[in-house]
């Protein structure tokens, strides 16, 4: 078991369901079970502690949920604009993850044009049949599969997974990872800009899920991924129009606008008719 203290109640749900990650499920007692780092563990809370049961990986899981990071100064800062202020009162729980980066760009891949449900059930199957089986409390559950095992599955056995058009989109940017053709390793090292130009090169990732593999996958908190719920709430509560989202995000929210976006998201996608 592993302890984790964030000097503030974490709040689970804020986590797991922001529309970040999609391999954390609510148990009946209000934990979560979720597969990351080759483990499958149970998070509950515990005052300012996070508990991890069934690992004993505190270095991983500790990075995982990055307790570094200084939320409670972003959110001082934050909280000098009273949409956002009440965004973040919603959310406060919000941390963003540190997750796989491979894991991160096939899942924006097979997040794009579709619903959570459906992207979780998607990956899921894919876990099921190209993932490494564990069993944890009495169930079994799959790691995420490396680009390796997903070329070695080819296009007909991906077409059971039920991504549609996406399959080849899964195929295409594991055969690059595999290939070399996308260095995950020299991706991570470049510049934000630069990370999202190599990003861009692979089939099936646009600048949407890009922006969502560089905030998601590599922690890069100056990006901010637009989308229609994005694009919907910055008109609504900004009158930004989307081609002035960019510049807008970066004027008012700075270098930690990835942050600022999911307090936004989170809280508008809960309550589109308050925000105003």
């Amino acid at each position: 078991m592993v302890e984790i203290d964030l000097g503030f109640a974490p709040n689970l749900e804020h986590i797991f369901e922001c529309g970040q990650c999609f391999r954390w499920n609510m148990q009946p007692d209000g934990s979560y079970i979720g597969v990351a780092g080759g483990e499958a563990v149970r998070a509950s809370v515990c005052g300012s502690k996070l508990t991890l049961d069934g690992t004993d990986n505190t270095e991983f899981w500790s990075n995982y949920f990055d307790t570094a990071f200084d939320y409670e100064g972003a959110k001082t800062k934050f909280s000098k604009d009273k949409i956002l202020k009440k965004c973040i009162e919603y959310g406060y729980g919000i941390r963003i993850l540190r997750q796989d980066l491979f894991e991160t760009i096939i899942s924006f891949i097979i997040s794009a044009n579709n619903n959570i449900p459906r992207i979780k059930k998607i990956i899921e199957n894919l876990c099921r049949i190209c993932g490494e089986r564990i069993e944890f409390d009495g169930n079994e559950y799959y790691t995420f599969p490396t680009a390796e095992a997903i070329v070695n599955a080819g296009l007909e056995k991906l077409s059971t997974i039920h991504a549609g058009y996406r399959d080849k989109y899964i195929l295409g940017a594991a055969q690059a990872v595999l290939n070399g053709d996308v260095n995950l390793n020299e991706i991570v090292a470049l510049p934000t800009d630069a990370a999202r130009r190599e990003l861009l090169k692979i089939i099936g990732v646009g600048p949407k899920v890009a922006d969502c593999v560089l905030l998601f996958g590599m922690s890069r908190f100056d990006v901010f991924p637009s989308d229609v719920w994005i694009k919907r709430i910055l008109d609504e509560a900004y009158n930004v129009p989307p081609k002035e989202i960019c510049e807008f995000a970066e004027n008012k929210f700075g270098k930690y606008r990835g942050l600022a976006q999911q307090y936004l998201f989170y809280y508008y996608r809960d309550n589109m008719k308050k925000l105003a």
